[in-house]
């Protein structure tokens, strides 16, 4: 699409159309002529500008983003250069992001996500980290993970996003640069792969407990009461124990993403068992968040 097509269906970038300020740029909506919508990233982060200075090297890095197709990953549709703007354009998740849901609004009529949902949405983010981190053949390390880059589709499929701070490593090479930095492959594994194993693990434990965990917070293995006792506490604690591993603070002790799939994989198939009779296990329950299902939950992503 043109630049002027896409300020066309932004209205001029108009501040009525955003839904998202990301770490590396702007997300609007934009409506095209046929009725469809897109979301329209408009990159500024310094970072940004200056890793993209050359346009060759963003349409090299774009090119390599648009080539990943994975069910859990939002794939890049397109890309836009006019003078000094860079615009990426992405399909539109009607569901917003993770955080919407996790914020909620309670000012109006809610209806929360239920267990099997949240469960999906872990899933779905493990599969989607475990293909970045072991199936490509570069290695691809996410370094930003939020609950507000992981988009919901209309099935509430989990997207993961924003990938403005993402590491590639090829792992033939002999070194692996990040910025001026030459890095070992033994740093990248634990210090890169293990950052995002934590990332998933703090995004776990706030679908868990229906609430967002802040920076050096210690979770206690609170279970939003929206969804306890309703017969999946033996499974949500399963769940727990995953996502406690992955936040320990020795990193070298933390699962691989492959390690994760692996585990929630059983638990979805029962092998760990389900039902509320988890021995030696009483978890706390909090007041639920609680969001509209039919409130346009796509109104806010980053």
């Amino acid at each position: 699409m043109s630049f002027k097509e896409l300020c066309a269906a932004t209205s001029n970038f108009s501040a009525d159309n955003i839904i998202g300020t990301g770490t590396t740029g702007t997300i609007y909506k934009a409506m095209l002529p046929n009725g469809w919508f897109l979301a329209v990233k408009r990159l500024h982060h310094p970072r940004v500008e200056q890793h993209f200075n050359n346009p060759h090297c963003f349409i090299s890095e774009v090119m390599t983003l648009g080539r990943w197709r994975h069910q859990n990953l939002l794939p890049i549709l397109g890309f836009c250069i006019h003078s000094s703007e860079k615009l990426l354009v992405y399909k539109y998740m009607c569901n917003g992001t993770l955080r919407d849901w996790l914020l909620g609004h309670q000012d109006r009529d809610m209806k929360c996500l239920d267990w099997p949902v949240r469960f999906k949405i872990a899933v779905g983010l493990a599969r989607g980290l475990a293909w970045l981190h072991h199936c490509c053949s570069v290695q691809i390390f996410h370094l930003d993970l939020t609950s507000g880059c992981v988009l919901l589709d209309q099935g509430f499929e989990p997207k993961l996003s924003n990938f403005g701070r993402a590491m590639f490593v090829n792992p033939n090479d002999h070194d692996h640069r990040s910025g001026n930095l030459v890095l070992g492959k033994g740093f990248l594994e634990l210090g890169f792969a293990k950052k995002d194993v934590h990332s998933f693990g703090v995004v776990v434990l706030e679908l868990i407990g229906g609430r967002e965990v802040s920076d050096g917070e210690s979770f206690g293995g609170q279970i939003d009461e929206c969804v306890a006792g309703k017969g999946c506490d033996g499974e949500i604690v399963q769940v727990m124990r995953v996502a406690k591993d992955c936040v320990q603070p020795m990193v070298d002790k933390r699962p691989t993403m492959l390690q994760v799939v692996q585990r929630l994989t059983q638990i979805e198939q029962g092998c760990c068992g389900c039902g509320t009779d988890v021995q030696g296990y009483e978890p706390v329950v909090v007041p639920s968040v609680v969001i509209e299902m039919g409130q346009g939950i796509g109104s806010k992503y980053r």
